[in-house]
């Protein structure tokens, strides 16, 4: 059988079958043509010219080889690490990152820069952005053979699916196009793609999951500069009519609560974001660094038994309860990771996650998704960026130029 779909048109079942070896060969590596044979259910022709056209592409080489049946040696094949330079640029109320990674993930280049960006100034953002995107884009330009993939642009802010940003609170914006004017002042010959935090974090999270033991269905929610999710559905970030969905930091946890900058009372955000724990507990917040000494204080409060600390925990972790079980009973949730500032802050957060599953699983425990700790924290989503650049690539290798 030649393939899993039926594709008329030639280009479309070669380029399917590129993608399908490829993806087979990055979840196996090293395998040898065989193992891709069996896995895709391709007939071993398919297989010897595909693995041959992504060779040509430096997609994938021979690394050596292994004893088969019969006692004869397979050659075994790889990705080509070196072949792709992935390029990350990260924006926060605070500072900007920018990160080069090759095609396993690894970081080749980074850079951290402190912006001094006050809110509501979307002009200096995008010179802040455009300066890092191009000194990534230069990096990863420095050998000549690699193959450069269009820029992720992650944003702690509600971005639709045509990239534009429909809220930024924690950066003081509203509806405000950053696409258009970075494109402009980007130098090479590119395309940014803009995603929110959250669905790229959930990306990395659900990666993480040994494959056996994927959810069907997975919400991820972290605190960074301000609180943000995603959705795994089958495999795939569900991203709604609009390319919003998995924005839990706006959930409404209480409809007495206090007015929130995005039109609703009670979000979430307003509870469980790092600023209103810290003012809670009668923490000065401060930026940067300070943020790291800030969350120490916060701790050392809540180990000493400080009153106003654990009631401001006490008041986050009721929030997230309530949108824990508002998103399992909505989606019929599998697992909800939590990352960012989070994990943490969990033995304080978790009593009260943990008094809603336990009541609930006593009438209906289908909706009880278990809660875990993320594994990669504050650096989930760029983790994502590259697994984004990466998926891809993946899905597409035919337009990868042949060296």
């Amino acid at each position: 059988m030649e393939s899993m779909t039926s594709p008329t048109d030639s280009a479309d079942v070669r380029r399917h079958n590129m993608s399908l070896v490829l993806r087979s060969l990055a979840d196996r590596e090293p395998c040898s043509r065989s193992e891709i044979r069996s896995a895709t259910r391709l007939v071993s022709g398919t297989v010897t010219t595909v693995v041959e056209e992504l060779m040509a592409r430096g997609l994938v080489v021979e690394t050596g080889h292994a004893q088969g049946e019969r006692g004869r040696p397979r050659r075994l094949l790889q990705t080509a690490s070196e072949r792709v330079r992935t390029v990350a640029v990260q924006l926060s109320s605070h500072d900007v990152v920018g990160e080069v990674r090759d095609f396993a993930g690894v970081i080749l280049w980074e850079r951290r820069e402190e912006h001094g960006i006050g809110p509501g100034r979307p002009q200096d953002l995008v010179r802040a952005l455009a300066a890092m995107t191009n000194a990534a884009m230069d990096q990863a330009a420095s050998v000549p053979s690699a193959w450069i993939t269009d820029p992720v642009i992650l944003l702690p802010a509600l971005v639709t699916e045509d990239s534009t940003v429909a809220a930024a609170l924690g950066l003081g914006l509203r509806r405000t196009d950053l696409y258009g004017p970075l494109a402009e002042a980007m130098k090479h010959s590119c395309t940014p793609i803009f995603m929110n935090y959250g669905r790229l974090g959930s990306l990395a999270e659900y990666a993480a999951t040994p494959s056996d033991r994927r959810p069907r269905a997975m919400a991820y929610i972290m605190e960074a500069d301000g609180v943000s999710g995603g959705i795994i559905v089958d495999g795939e970030v569900y991203r709604g009519a609009h390319g919003l969905a998995g924005e839990c930091g706006h959930i409404t946890v209480n409809m007495n609560g206090p007015a929130c900058g995005c039109g609703a009372r009670g979000c979430l955000d307003l509870y469980l974001r790092l600023p209103a724990i810290m003012a809670g507990a009668g923490i000065d917040l401060g930026s940067g660094p300070n943020q790291v000494l800030a969350m120490d204080e916060l701790v050392d409060k809540l180990e000493a038994g400080d009153e106003r600390a654990h009631t401001a925990l006490r008041d986050a972790g009721t929030a997230l309860a309530g949108a824990i079980a508002t998103m399992s009973n909505f989606t019929d949730l599998d697992l909800v990771v939590l990352g960012g500032t989070l994990p943490r802050l969990y033995p304080w957060l978790e009593p009260h996650v943990d008094a809603l599953i336990s009541a609930r699983a006593q009438m209906v425990p289908e909706f009880n998704p278990e809660v875990v700790l993320a594994k990669y924290g504050s650096e989930g989503p760029l983790r994502g960026a590259w697994l984004q650049s990466r998926n891809l690539i993946l899905g597409n290798p035919a337009d990868i130029s042949r060296l």
